[in-house]
């Protein structure tokens, strides 16, 4: 049977009519709704309507529970809370009725779902961290769960080692000996700048989750803003770096964790999904015609933004995963490695990279001394960028950091620019990144073949979240890239005569 995942569609009906048509050119089993079906977006009604018709099974999402009267809004940001109170005044008796009575958490065969982790569903804690996972896994048995709230679409692993592990969104098939928690993304509210949905489906005869990720009509959802009186949201207007950063702890604080008093009130605490096969029904005719032309208009719209891309040497637009420093390993490398090849669709597994013209460009990975590494091979002077996933420093209780990279030249070689940058983010009082400081670093000659650049960045660590490296590089021939390395040094505890100072 096949199972999909959908989560955090906040009130956004153009992307869940997109992941409704999706969905049943799949011909799925079951469709599984994480929750947070309401808040934010413009049309509460229109959503839950296709969802109570269309989806097998919901979730209470903390929107959900705040438009219900289960969760006080004011724990909620001013934006959150003024979607909240209107959405109140925009459904029926009957649809908050029918909202107010989904469970926290649903068994399934084989798995587990929820809306934020396991260990105390009702006050919908957030999973982004990798040992933020360890209490829901302590909470549950299942080989599998599924969760959604922070609308970042990933994969949390754990194995014999015991140590939890944060994969970006890929598909993958269970292993024996290890646990997941699954994160589909957000359908209507990707906060990450991009007007794309995510969802997920799991098989469990051959027990595989797959992502999807499509884009939505964001013109139609601004309209919609429009006309409800609303701006856009925040995501939407960020320039083109700062909108694929998350934001990250906008509502609930995990410093500051909810009451006993303030958790959810009054509800279903968990529910049980039947087995009886039946296929997603057919959606009207009328919507998928208007599917079919929106994905029509999108894919000329988006051809001609690549080629302008381009041009302008933009990188692409799929979302990397948010990857998070290890505080008790301050000496290990907090980037990833290059993978052994490039996929099928010749993207690089946890980077992102553009070319100027990929007629005069080629990318392969090789082996240097052992290392994976990257072969960029130009014919004639042409420009490239490569880009890390994001990097979140926030508790890693960092002093400063050190950035290391390493390129070979091949015969032909010839620079025109050749440099690593650091971008260091901060995030402002209402939950948006800002760009505070970029690093610039000029790959220098070191013997006659090796260029290479390691330095100490000091300073940061009073208003420094997040950090992303990338290089950028302008050159003729073939440059092997080895894999670049960001590590941090500890801040030094404090002296035991000042721990005693501060005691009461």
């Amino acid at each position: 049977m096949r199972y999909a995942f959908v989560s955090d569609i906040h009130a956004n009906l153009p992307a869940w009519k997109n992941v409704l048509a999706d969905l049943a050119d799949l011909s799925v089993d079951r469709v599984i709704c994480l929750g947070d079906v309401v808040g934010y977006g413009p049309d509460p009604a229109g959503v839950l309507d296709l969802l109570y018709r269309k989806v097998h099974a919901t979730l209470l999402g903390n929107h959900d529970a705040a438009v219900c009267g289960k969760i006080d809004p004011s724990l909620f940001s001013p934006r959150a809370q003024a979607a909240v109170l209107r959405h109140r005044q925009q459904l029926s008796r009957e649809g908050l009725a029918w909202l107010a009575a989904r469970p926290l958490v649903l068994a399934g065969p084989g798995f587990r779902c929820a809306h934020g982790d396991f260990s105390a569903p009702g006050a919908f804690r957030y999973v982004i961290d990798p040992h933020e996972a360890l209490p829901s896994w302590s909470a549950t048995r299942e080989q599998l769960l599924f969760v959604g709230h922070s609308h970042l679409p990933a994969i949390y692993v754990i194995g014999g080692s015991g140590e939890p592990h944060l994969v970006g969104p890929c598909d993958f098939q269970l292993e024996e000996g290890k646990r997941y928690i699954v994160n589909p993304g957000s359908v209507g509210y990707p906060r990450v700048g991009e007007c794309r949905s995510t969802y997920c489906v799991y098989d469990d005869a051959d027990r595989s989750v797959v992502f999807r990720s499509l884009p939505f009509d964001s013109e139609g959802y601004r309209a919609s803003l429009r006309e409800a009186g609303l701006d856009d949201d925040p995501w939407m207007g960020a320039p083109l770096t700062p909108r694929h950063l998350p934001t990250l702890r906008q509502r609930l604080s995990f410093s500051n964790p909810l009451a006993d008093g303030q958790h959810a009130r009054d509800v279903r605490a968990e529910a049980r999904l039947g087995t009886r096969r039946r296929a997603l029904g057919v959606l009207a005719g009328a919507l998928v015609l208007a599917s079919l032309a929106l994905a029509a208009g999108s894919a000329a719209r988006s051809a001609r933004h690549r080629r302008a891309a381009d041009a302008a040497l933009m990188l692409p637009r799929e979302e990397l995963p948010l990857l998070v420093s290890e505080p008790r390993q301050p000496d290990k490398n907090m980037l990833p490695a290059f993978p052994p090849a490039l996929s099928a669709d010749a993207s690089l597994a946890g980077w992102r990279y553009a070319c100027e013209d990929r007629a005069r460009q080629t990318l392969a990975t090789c082996l240097r001394n052992g290392e994976l590494a990257l072969s960029v091979t130009h014919a004639g002077n042409a420009r490239f960028r490569l880009e890390s996933p994001l990097i979140m420093l926030a508790r890693s209780e960092f002093k400063s950091l050190r950035l290391s990279g390493h390129a070979e030249r091949e015969e032909g070689f010839a620079p025109h620019d050749l440099r690593y940058q650091l971008v260091v983010y901060a995030m402002r009082p209402d939950g948006t990144p800002e760009i505070k400081k970029t690093y610039s670093y000029t790959l220098g000659v070191k013997g006659d073949t090796l260029y290479g650049v390691n330095r100490k960045i000091d300073a940061l660590a009073q208003y420094a979240t997040h950090v992303q490296v990338r290089l950028d590089a302008e050159f003729s021939g073939t440059l092997v890239l080895r894999a670049p390395t960001l590590t941090y040094v500890r801040a030094a505890a404090p002296a035991p005569a000042a721990q005693e100072a501060r005691q009461p």
